[in-house]
């Protein structure tokens, strides 16, 4: 803003002096008012220049030798007006033209004035060919601005032009001094009248060469003036037009964002998540001229993706603690003390032998319980705590299936339950053998907790797409549709058997658990009186496996 003052200052004396001299009626009057008018004419083009090369973002290039070398030959061309009675390198004469309605300088022009003008039209056409190649480059909303200055400095070009080749009114006055007041009137409209001059140079300046977070800098009316690389990245590129909108544009749906920019011209943070699921901490820092009249904001978007992720990671191990001592405390204490109590009681002859005979149905299914509970706590909790390597290897899913019914056929005969496997022929799998192992034991163990005598258990296998599905189907009591979609959640449900079987609840989330690692999907399919289908797919090709 300050050079574009100096620009103004220097039109202006370069006007006035010159209708100082259009009223002069003697030579001596008509070129001490061009003494005076040669301070405008000779350093207005360094002044000029160096509005525009700010103008554009080049203050680099403003060093302290590049504005002596600017200002050099303005600076010797009012010496050289000045002292031009001495040589005459300037003006090689001068005289009053009284042949027209009211008395004109004619002169003849020296050396220096052809080098003057030369250095004139450089630095004026230098700024025009600046401010075009800013015009090209600019998004549309500034195009308006830079179009408005890019016009109004074509005006004082076009005017010496014609002076040059004495297409002057009355054969001798310079309507160039005018033609630059005009522009300067088109400056003040393009800088002040969009309030872009204030904001851009400050925010670029402040922020964005030292910031690698996405920056978004507002106008007074809440709309976007400038916009850094990150923050087009953020917004993604299918999004063409950015400068001109408002936050309610670029950021629909996020209303407490919105309603900070739009109500809101205190300092604030604000916390979004986008659409592809990241999460930005939104910094607003509102931009103030004279400390009291409000002229935009600077919004800096820091992505706390990572962090958000982690938060959620410490919760989860939170939920897992309290899981962990919550079975810990009830469903592992409370058959290990009811065990501890029967032993101390037999020990101390409390109890007859055919008494603690009749206790020993129930040690064994305490124990069994407790065993079944201790091995899947462990799994689950390894897994969870240090990940699980998987170590897959391509076996035959039938083998397994045999393995695992017969390792529950004591348990399915107590109960009058039949165990059968319709997987006929041979049906190899790519997976970690040992978890699919679990995964069945788990699945076939709820179905004989679920079934009464004279109930069927099946497993069986069918092979699409490269793609196996194991399928464990029970004719049990079957599960109700408001409890099925809490058998794979992560909260800790479960329910007591036909004959009052008692149910960890980690069962089931170890088998989605296991599966999923192994690159597949479990399901289930229920009704009630009617049994239950529980359903897992495997690849059967080697697939890579993240984690």
């Amino acid at each position: 803003m300050r050079w574009f003052g100096y620009v103004m200052v220097f039109i202006a004396l370069w006007a006035i002096t010159y209708g100082c001299e259009l009223s002069s009626n003697t030579l001596q009057q008509m070129l001490f008012w061009i003494n005076i008018e040669y301070l405008g004419i000779g350093l207005l083009p360094p002044l000029w220049a160096i509005f525009v090369i700010g103008f554009v973002g080049k203050e680099s290039w403003l060093t302290p030798l590049t504005r002596v070398l600017i200002f050099s030959i303005g600076v010797i061309t009012v010496l050289m007006v000045w002292t031009n009675p001495l040589h005459h390198l300037h003006y090689s004469s001068v005289a009053v033209d009284n042949s027209g309605p009211f008395p004109l300088l004619s002169h003849h022009v020296g050396i220096w004035y052809r080098i003057h003008t030369a250095y004139f039209y450089i630095l004026l056409g230098g700024g025009l060919l600046l401010i075009a190649s800013r015009f090209k480059k600019a998004d549309e909303f500034i195009k308006k601005q830079n179009r408005i200055i890019l016009i109004g400095a074509m005006i004082p070009w076009l005017v010496n032009i014609a002076y040059l080749f004495v297409i002057r009114p009355f054969g001798h006055l310079d309507l160039t001094p005018f033609a630059f007041m005009a522009l300067s009137l088109f400056i003040a409209i393009g800088l002040l009248g969009f309030k872009l001059f204030d904001i851009v140079p400050i925010a670029r300046g402040k922020i964005f060469d030292a910031l690698q977070e996405g920056v978004l800098v507002l106008d007074a009316r809440d709309r976007v003036v400038d916009i850094n690389p990150p923050m087009r990245q953020i917004i993604g590129a299918n999004i063409d037009q950015v400068i001109g909108k408002t936050t309610a544009h670029l950021f629909p749906g996020f209303a407490d964002l919105n309603n900070t920019v739009c109500y809101n011209h205190e300092n604030g943070r604000v916390a979004i998540q986008l659409e592809d699921g990241r999460y930005f901490s939104v910094t607003l820092t509102s931009l103030f001229e004279n400390k009291t009249v409000y002229s935009g904001k600077i919004m800096l978007f820091r992505d706390i993706t990572e962090r958000k992720q982690t938060e959620y990671k410490l919760k989860e191990l939170n939920q897992l603690k309290d899981r962990l001592f919550s079975i810990i405390s009830h469903d592992l204490r409370s058959p290990l003390l009811s065990l501890m109590d029967i032993l101390k009681m037999a020990s101390d002859g409390m109890v007859s032998e055919h008494e603690f005979k009749s206790y020993l149905p129930t040690l064994s299914e305490n124990i069994g319980y407790t065993s079944g509970l201790v091995e899947n706590l462990l799994q689950w909790s390894k897994s969870q705590l240090e990940g699980t390597v998987i170590n897959a290897i391509q076996f035959d899913i039938k083998d397994n299936a045999v393995y695992v019914l017969n390792s529950f056929g004591q348990a399915a005969a107590d109960k009058g339950i039949s165990l059968q496997s319709n997987i006929q022929l041979a049906t190899i799998v790519y997976a970690d053998m040992d978890m699919i192992q679990a995964v069945l034991r788990n699945l076939v163990s709820n179905a004989i907790k679920f079934c009464t005598a004279g109930d069927k258990i099946a497993i069986s296998a069918d092979i699409k797409s490269n793609i196996a599905t194991i399928l464990v189907a029970d004719t049990g009591v079957g599960i109700g549709a408001e409890n099925i979609e809490r058998l794979f959640g992560n909260n800790n449900f479960t329910t007591r058997g036909t004959i009052n079987e008692q149910g960890t609840g980690l069962g089931l989330l170890l088998c989605k658990d296991f599966v999923e690692k192994n690159g597949g999907t479990i399901g289930v399919e229920s009704k009630i009186g009617e049994g239950s289908r529980f359903y897992f797919t495997l690849p059967i090709n080697v697939v890579a496996y993240e984690f």
